[in-house]
């Protein structure tokens, strides 16, 4: 072909493209409309056993009796900014912390927020909650007590090193460790719950740091420690609760940031080798004396996880990207998972399941007797939050910033929403989306709009059940983006989310993005012209 007779072709092609975009684009810009199917959820579970601390209770568990959801169904996302620890549920409420420097209190029912609490620095402790109060630390040297409804603060209580240890209650008192920059020591504090004051406060017998949380049983307190410089060599305490006097200790061959649980009079917790991640171990030892009932050295590069105690097993995350389920009195193995990742994430217990989070990307729901995998979710990236099971739901943390919960629908929930509108856009250009969910029951309706960019709707409504509305928005950035939407009804249920993908071109020439569009709704054709090299 001539060049002229090659230009010719380009020019005919591309002024009947021109025409068929400006009778079918113009009149209406929302060229490439998506639709989003309704989600029908299932029966939830009405059974509550709240997750008031990290590993549920003071002896570290991880264990308990509420129902747990059998699907990934995601009942709600709320971001918060930067890396969570992990939660904790009481009372209809979740509370976590973060390394934007808050703490936060969101609805567990909807993810709604009710209240944020700024803290000095970040926040790697879990909250504890007891008798209407949260107590949190925080890397600014504090722990705090803020009121549990409210979010106001109570009283805090400051050392002379990072409160990254999560904090324990019982007996009204409150337990953890800290690593004061002015002692060669790790130290335990022991505080009255209500007031701060300090009852106790206790060094390590040998150069170490404190680097599990505390776990407490039988008016004793145990946590593991690791030493400064880097050596293998590490131990697990046992003190006095009320006097914070030295009972025993037992010393390890590796390094112990796995918070020890305690049950039938046994202390099992794992260990592992900081430099060349290539052992470790878990232990069970008598809670009594410190004496070693028996050690599993089979996990490969070590545990940082800390183990769940539950139904005569012991389960637990290991380095070597397994999950592993041990008999808990003599310490034979049972099954183990392997994942895509290093566990550093404990696992939680209940109802017959595993739930548990590797490093990077999953969360996982595993049968607790068999180990089979039952269901998985892509929370996008890593985390060191371990879940927390309440009232049917879990709930965990993810590097993303979100908080997630799982869980089934009430069946008289509303459907999840349908979302249509364009699927791609420009900066600083206004565009419409409509919504439209169903209440099974009829009720009017509530809508949330999470617009992927830091900004939501708020909750909009009420209107009628199956009536579409229409919500506008602006993004200033190009990029992709997922915008989301949930329904509530009048009573407060609320649907899963549904999710509709968006994206923001550059700001090009009108024609050039008119194009785009052109081509995204019919890509063949644009794989034809680039065949026939009349598009590069």
């Amino acid at each position: 072909m001539t060049y002229q007779g090659n230009l010719l072709s380009k020019t005919l092609i591309i002024g009947i493209i021109l025409l068929f975009v400006v009778m079918s684009i113009i009149p209406s810009i929302a060229v490439d409309i998506v639709k989003i199917e309704n989600v029908i959820g299932k029966n939830s579970g009405n059974d509550v056993d709240w997750w008031p601390m990290f590993r549920h209770d003071p002896q570290h568990s991880g264990y308990s009796t509420s129902k747990a959801p059998d699907t990934n169904n995601v009942l709600w996302s709320y971001k918060i900014g930067e890396r969570v620890s992990s939660p904790a549920v009481v009372d209809g409420r979740v509370y976590i912390g973060s390394w934007d420097d808050w703490v936060y209190c969101l609805d567990a029912i909807t993810g709604d927020w009710i209240w944020f609490y700024p803290t000095g620095d970040s926040v790697d402790s879990s909250p504890a909650v007891a008798d209407g109060k949260v107590y949190i630390g925080s890397d600014d040297y504090n722990m705090y007590c803020l009121d549990a409804i409210t979010g106001d603060y109570i009283w805090s209580y400051t050392i002379d090193g990072y409160v990254d240890n999560s904090p324990v209650i019982a007996d009204g008192k409150i337990y953890f460790g800290s690593n004061d920059y002015d002692s060669e020591f790790g130290i335990v504090y022991c505080l009255d719950a209500n007031t701060g004051e300090n009852i106790w406060k206790r060094k390590t017998r040998y150069w170490d740091w404190v680097t599990s949380s505390c776990a407490v049983a039988d008016d004793k307190v145990y946590f593991g420690t690791s030493p400064p410089n880097a050596q293998p060599e590490a131990k697990v305490y046992c003190f006095d609760a009320d006097t914070g006097d030295y009972i025993w200790s037992y010393k390890t061959e590796d390094w112990g940031t796995s918070s020890p649980a305690v049950a039938d009079g046994k202390v099992y917790f794992g260990t592992y080798q900081p430099l060349y991640h290539d052992d470790g171990d878990v232990y069970c030892l008598d809670a009594i004396t410190g004496d070693v009932i028996w050690g599993y050295s089979n996990i490969g590069q070590g545990a940082s996880s800390s183990p769940a105690v539950a139904d005569g097993k012991v389960y637990i995350g290991s380095l070597d990207k397994n999950v592993y389920c041990l008999e808990a009195n003599t310490g034979k193995h049972i099954w183990r998972y392997t994942t895509e990742y290093k566990v550093y994430s404990s696992p939680a217990v209940a109802d017959g399941k595993v739930y548990i989070s590797p490093y990077l990307d999953w969360m996982y729901c595993l049968d607790a007797n068999t180990g089979k995998h039952i269901w998985s979710y892509n929370i996008g990236h890593g985390t060191y939050s371990s879940p927390a099971v309440a009232d049917g739901k879990v709930y965990i943390g993810s590097h993303d910033g979100n908080v997630y919960a799982f869980g089934e629908l009430d069946p008289d929930a509303p459907y999840a929403p349908e979302i249509i509108g364009p699927a791609r856009g420009m900066p600083d250009v206004l565009y419409n989306f409509t919504f439209k969910a169903e209440s099974p029951v009829g009720n009017d309706l509530f809508y949330w709009i999470e617009w992927a960019d830091g900004s939501n709707s708020g909750w909009v409504g009420p209107y009628g059940s199956g009536v579409e509305i229409t919500e506008s928005h602006v993004w200033d950035e190009k990029g992709k983006c997922r915008i989301q939407a949930k329904a509530k009804d009048i009573n407060g249920l609320v649907s899963s989310w549904s999710f509709f993908k968006f994206r923001i071109s550059r700001n090009r020439a009108i024609v050039n993005s008119l194009f785009q569009l052109f081509f995204d709704r019919f890509p063949l054709l644009e794989v034809f012209l680039r065949e026939m090299n009349l598009l590069r």
